[in-house]
């Protein structure tokens, strides 16, 4: 794909795995992929600098429209200027935690569906195949532990409403993509961070606010598993997998996409322990600035009865809420597979040091952002 030719239709641009996708898409260091154009649908308004649109030189333009809408509340007279679209990508989606299991589901899985139900649409009216990338979450998981595969998971009472919400969608897509062929990807992401490359970040991740004082003090403890991995990675490196995802899948005509596949998009068995993060947090941190909590081993079982006990029958505010359900993330030992990911990316995958994890996480080579974030939920998306 390049520039002149052919356009990306995608919603989500203004989280932080969409500003990612944005700074990767419009850098011209990454070797052997293809370039494209931005039609970004966002919310009620258009935006000011949407996924950096000062410094995009006309490569993203923006449409009002809804996701949680048929055809994205795109009418046919913005349908009719979507002729030079190539892709949908879908990067939009509800992470704060502790929303309604009504509200993830609205965003996370009708969202999906309707972004599904447009590439058919635009399938239709151009007369050749428009394929579906989904942003998911490697955390549909739950509490599964070990090597995670890139397959769809079985069903199991464990799964928060955030994760539920991201099953079903998987659940749907995959399904459909299997009756009709329809070319569609799902690329479950672990969790994500600011920009290795310029240190810029919309919202803090919950490595950060797990470490950071709350407004009414800190947690102390931290119940985890033995070995457990903190799978995270800065959003441009994210970017990057994404672009590379449709580059791949255009050069071969996105034929191995149809039926649908899925691939994690995480940092897998590079992805370091939860305890040498803190250790090296605590080595780096010469300001001390961050105090980390002391980590305290449990069984499996009993960490699967703290959350819960703790997420299920307690109601928490929103600060303390969002670091309970981030602590979900960081507990448990495990390794997110990524042999398919290697297959539709032409052999690449990310590795990220855990310095570079540190340094954008908790700001420790920059100066610390003065926006205050407190009020923000934990976000990767929307």
């Amino acid at each position: 794909m390049t520039a002149a030719q052919s356009a990306v239709l995608v919603a989500g641009l203004s989280g932080q795995v969409g500003q990612g996708f944005a700074e990767a898409t419009l850098s011209d260091t990454l070797d052997g992929t293809g370039r494209f154009d931005l039609r970004a649908v966002v919310r009620r308004r258009l935006r000011t600098n949407l996924g950096g649109l000062s410094a995009a030189g006309g490569r993203i333009t923006q449409l009002v429209g809804d996701v949680t809408t048929p055809s994205w509340a795109l009418n046919d007279a913005a349908l009719e200027q979507l002729s030079d679209i190539r892709a949908i990508v879908n990067l939009a989606g509800i992470v704060d935690w502790t929303a309604s299991q009504a509200e993830m589901d609205r965003i996370n899985y009708l969202g999906a569906v309707t972004g599904y139900e447009l590439a058919r649409t635009l399938s239709e009216r151009l007369g050749r195949a428009v394929p579906y990338l989904y942003a998911s979450t490697a955390y549909v998981a739950g509490t599964l532990g070990g090597r995670i595969p890139e397959q769809q998971h079985a069903p199991h009472p464990d799964r928060t409403p955030y994760e539920l919400s991201k099953w079903f969608a998987e659940r749907h897509l995959l399904r459909a993509a299997s009756k009709t062929g329809h070319p569609v990807l799902i690329a479950r992401i672990g969790g994500v961070i600011g920009s290795a490359a310029t240190r810029s970040t919309t919202r803090f991740s919950s490595l950060y606010q797990l470490v950071a004082p709350l407004s009414r003090g800190q947690l102390p403890l931290l119940p985890v598993q033995s070995g457990a991995r903190v799978d995270i990675l800065p959003r441009d490196v994210v970017g990057e997998g994404l672009v590379r995802l449709l580059s791949r899948g255009a050069a071969t005509d996105f034929r191995d996409w149809r039926g649908g596949v899925l691939v994690h998009l995480c940092a897998g068995e590079y992805a370091p322990t939860l305890a040498a993060l803190l250790a090296l947090l605590d080595s780096k941190d010469v300001e001390h600035r961050y105090r980390p909590p002391r980590l305290v081993t449990v069984s499996p079982r009993a960490l699967r009865l703290g959350e819960n006990l703790t997420l299920k029958y307690a109601r928490w505010n929103r600060e303390l809420g969002n670091r309970l359900y981030g602590l979900r993330y960081v507990s448990m030992d495990r390794v997110f597979e990524r042999v398919r990911l290697v297959e539709h990316t032409g052999g690449w995958a990310p590795e990220v040091d855990a310095d570079t994890v540190l340094d954008v996480a908790f700001g420790l080579d920059y100066a610390r952002p003065t926006d205050d974030f407190a009020g923000l939920p934990m976000g990767r998306f929307v």
